[in-house]
């Protein structure tokens, strides 16, 4: 049997913060909640994600059917907190896993390291003709989070997040599934015990229950993964988040620990610590990624009427390396509108303007929205006029309700 504490060390000198494993044995409990929360249409507007997809991802053998163990890794995106924003001037809020470069870019390269150290490693075991892997980050069709759970990397938290001792929910997940016959880690005996501070901190109500996230109501899949209008209702409770939402995490007492321990919690500490009783790897002080730092174009709060003004190209080339590029442009400036408008600072009055004779109708009636969330005469006037002209129905839409929410509070 190979030694699974060397191949932990082995992920530790690659970058992984976390390396547990576990079996390849099914995931029946998985499948069973994915599927239930299907057919309640909590996932609706995950067209992917069907309950065909389910049966393949909670069983391990039709994803690789060689499979025989399952090896667990977490990479901390935890980084210093930036200088608090300069006041004056509208900004929006990302979500912390996105400051800095995309994760897929960072983790792949470095699994496909793992993968051919393991090939090597396990000569003695198998062939290198015979050694088999399949590599995940989130993308493919792998339950990461029951595989995190069962591994005992973590445990899942009310917010639905995989809580881990020393690090919080603040990882990402990747796994390695393999023909190697490798010994598993027990589950942790961990849970959130009477806390529901996260179920009643998220102000659009997208975790209605324990352990149970709603994510037609999620501001991440807002801003993230819907792809056309949000829903009326919902932009007011979205604050200022343009892609994301850190909410449920920002207020879960153990991430809290977790960033004091880090010494990447507010408050003005900015060293780092040793974090040798948090897992195995070898004592010392804890050194964010350079990868998940701020990026000076992307920024935690960017100031959002320049956002506004962005081009196709210009989208393109500043956040080319950078999660947010899945938005594309016209998602992302769906979310600023909306921002702007919750905002209701006047002076965003003349982008939004301009805003409502870009290209993309989805943008246009966004801007309408904010626009008539703002108020006053300049903003009446344009939307009036734009009234004339728009030839879209959903932008037109947008407008009536607009004007109508103007003659309402005036």
């Amino acid at each position: 049997m190979l030694d699974t504490q060397t191949i932990k060390e082995q992920a530790y000198a690659l970058g992984f913060d976390i390396a547990r494993v576990t079996t390849a044995q099914p995931f029946p409990e998985a499948k069973k909640v994915i599927k239930e929360r299907i057919g309640r249409g909590l996932m609706d507007g995950l067209s992917w994600f069907t309950a065909e997809r389910a049966d393949v991802s909670c069983h391990p053998e039709a994803l690789l059917p060689t499979a025989q163990s399952i090896i667990s890794l977490g990479m901390v995106y935890l980084t210093e907190m930036p200088e608090d924003a300069h006041e004056g001037t509208p900004r929006g809020r990302i979500a912390r896993y996105a400051w800095g470069d995309d994760y897929h870019d960072i983790i792949k390269p470095k699994l496909k390291q793992f993968a051919e150290w393991l090939r090597e490693y396990a000569r003695s075991e198998v062939s290198r003709e015979d050694f088999e892997t399949r590599l995940f980050v989130d993308t493919g069709r792998m339950v990461d989070r029951a595989v995190a759970q069962r591994a005992g990397l973590g445990w899942y938290g009310k917010n639905t997040n995989i809580l881990t001792h020393g690090w919080g929910s603040w990882l990402f997940l990747a796994e390695i599934v393999t023909n190697l016959p490798l010994t598993p880690d027990e589950p942790l005996k961990a849970n959130c015990g009477n806390c529901e501070i996260c179920l009643h901190a998220c102000p659009t109500g997208a975790l209605p229950n324990p352990y149970e996230l709603d994510n037609t109501r999620c501001i991440s899949f807002l801003t993230i993964e819907l792809r056309g209008s949000i829903p009326l209702e919902l932009r007011p409770l979205m604050g200022t988040w343009i892609f994301g939402c850190d909410i449920c995490q920002e207020v879960c007492p153990v991430n809290k620990v977790a960033e004091r321990r880090l010494g990447v919690r507010q408050e003005g500490q900015k060293q780092m610590i040793a974090v040798d009783s948090i897992t195995r790897r070898k004592s010392g002080p804890f050194q964010p990624h350079q990868e998940y730092r701020v990026r000076p174009t992307v920024g935690s709060t960017p100031e959002l009427l320049p956002l506004l003004e962005l081009s196709e190209e210009e989208f393109r080339e500043r956040f080319r390396r950078s999660p947010i590029k899945r938005t594309k442009r016209r998602g992302l400036l769906r979310n600023v509108c909306v921002a702007l408008g919750n905002i209701r600072d006047p002076q965003a009055v003349p982008a939004l303007i301009k805003a409502l004779h870009d290209d993309e109708p989805l943008i246009r009636g966004h801007a309408a929205w904010a626009l008539g969330q703002i108020g006053g005469e300049q903003a009446t006037n344009a939307l009036q006029e734009c009234m004339q002209t728009e030839e879209d129905s959903e932008v037109q839409k947008e407008i009536r309700c607009a004007l109508t929410e103007l003659v309402a509070s005036s």
